[in-house]
């Protein structure tokens, strides 16, 4: 026989001693035995067995080292030499552990559909529990008031409404019995471009007290054309810090504005109003620039005759963004600031606080940053409010809410 041949005889062993082996294995029921090694010839003339079952190797050569002697010796002739190994880097389970180990899947597989359910369901009951929005109540003391003031903050409404025309929200509010209605901006939503339910909103706010406007964002995209810092309004008017004209933006035409006027609601952009509440005289300042890049450089001279005249009025800032309070620290921003923007963190973490905000990332709350709820600026209250919107599925465990300041002498 040739050398040729002889290769070519050599490259079929390995596949014969196999087709006997399982002839012969069937026959003795050992069937799990199948599939559990591969054959490899060396030098033409010795044989490795290299066992890779989930079995012990212990046990195959117990049940199966004499068969596959037998095949062996039938294949390539009686005492050819072989040894049975182990696969390098196999892992041998026990039948106990494959068993453990296949009930551990189905528990997480488990785990995983109860938390997907529980998910689930706790998306949807939050979902239907801000179909409705709570009413949070603060309380503000001040010397120059000789008998409580109310103030209703509404923010972030963004299109949501609750009831037709957002009547059952008109209704609390009217209840409610407010001296004070402020918008702290973002009651539109850009993306709807749409703004008739807010005018109609206004008319409402406007029938139960006085009701103050300051935009957010999103009224600012719609309005202007370019982002409100300080690096887009030079451009925009080609001013530089020698050559400012701080009106220049409020000259700028708003239709919106004017709609919201018309509806009995003043719109505040850099700008006081003064009113007489009952004997008292409250003075509401309403930032338009609310940027930190821009707040000083447009609003510098309109915020500092609201600040340092008439000191003896009761002071009120409203602005959409809390990031002015959080860059800078004045002698003073007012008696009482209010703003939202931050949606509360949208979800709510219990004992961890708000979750996210774009700008503050998460767990904005741990760096500082004004998220939710009442802080101190300047040495005065700062409410944050959470904001109306409803519609937003990870909203959880902050439900929409209406704030309701009351300010009283103690």
């Amino acid at each position: 026989m040739d050398k040729k041949r002889n290769f070519r005889e050599i490259e079929k062993y390995p596949d014969k001693i196999k087709e006997l082996f399982d002839e012969v294995i069937r026959d003795e029921s050992l069937d799990m035995w199948a599939d559990t090694f591969d054959i490899e010839i060396i030098d033409g003339e010795k044989i490795e067995v290299i066992y890779h079952g989930t079995e012990s190797i212990k046990s195959f050569k117990k049940e199966c080292k004499k068969i596959l002697a037998s095949c062996i010796y039938s294949v390539m002739g009686v005492g050819t030499k072989f040894k049975i190994s182990q696969k390098r880097g196999a892992i041998v389970l026990s039948a106990e552990t494959r068993k453990n180990i296949k009930a551990l899947k189905f528990f997480v597989i488990g785990m995983v559909f109860v938390c997907i359910a529980t998910a689930v369901i706790v998306v949807m009951c939050n979902y239907i529990g801000n179909r409705n929005f709570r009413e949070t109540f603060y309380s503000v003391s001040s010397i120059k008031v000789d008998s409580s003031i109310r103030v209703i903050q509404l923010s972030d409404l963004h299109g949501s409404s609750y009831g037709k025309n957002n009547t059952k929200l008109l209704k609390r509010v009217e209840a409610l019995e407010p001296d004070i209605i402020i918008c702290t901006g973002d009651m539109v939503d850009s993306v709807k471009e749409e703004t008739d339910y807010a005018v109609n909103l206004a008319k409402g706010l406007s029938g139960i007290a006085p009701t103050y406007y300051v935009y957010g964002n999103n009224e600012a995209e719609d309005i202007y054309d370019f982002p409100l810092n300080e690096k887009e309004l030079d451009n925009k008017f080609g001013f530089n810090k020698d050559n400012r004209d701080e009106t220049a933006l409020l000259k700028l035409k708003d239709p919106y504005e004017e709609k919201l006027e018309g509806a009995g609601i003043k719109v505040l952009k850099n700008e006081k109003d003064t009113i007489k509440v009952k004997t008292m005289t409250v003075d509401v300042y309403g930032v338009l620039t609310s940027n930190p890049s821009c707040f000083w450089s447009y609003s510098e001279n309109a915020f500092g005759s609201y600040v340092n005249e008439n000191k003896d009025n009761f002071k009120i800032m409203a602005v959409h963004e809390p990031f002015i309070f959080e860059e800078f620290n004045p002698d003073f921003w007012g008696d009482l600031m209010v703003c939202g923007h931050t949606h509360g963190g949208v979800t709510r973490v219990p004992v961890l606080g708000p979750l996210f905000t774009v700008e503050g990332g998460l767990f904005p709350e741990r760096s500082g940053d004004f998220v939710y709820g009442r802080y101190d600026a300047s040495g005065r209250p700062l409410i944050v409010s959470s904001g109306l919107e409803n519609s937003n599925v990870f909203r959880i465990n902050n439900q929409p809410e209406l704030v309701v300041i009351d300010i009283n002498k103690f």
